[in-house]
């Protein structure tokens, strides 16, 4: 059981606040599943304080789809007068 706490602990030590708040957004929550899933709770926690302290962007769907553009007839052409 020991060497698990010292696997646990050398796993955590490399993942400081530093270096987790330098991640893209999507990677900070890929991070944050992984230690939830690892039950690394250290590195979990660090994750939900870096993205907390991120602000929200509100990326949201949007309210209606946007309407598909019908395709444009061609005109046709009148004769010439000559």
């Amino acid at each position: 059981m020991n060497i698990r706490n010292n696997l646990s602990r050398g796993r955590a030590a490399l993942w400081t606040k530093d270096k987790i708040d330098l991640l893209s957004t999507p990677e900070v929550r890929n991070l944050h599943a992984n230690a939830e899933r690892l039950l690394e709770t250290e590195i979990a926690a660090l994750c939900i304080e870096v993205l907390g302290a991120r602000p929200r962007t509100g990326v949201t769907a949007p309210d209606k789809p946007k309407a598909v553009p019908r395709a444009k007839r061609a005109k046709a052409k009148q004769p010439e007068a000559a």
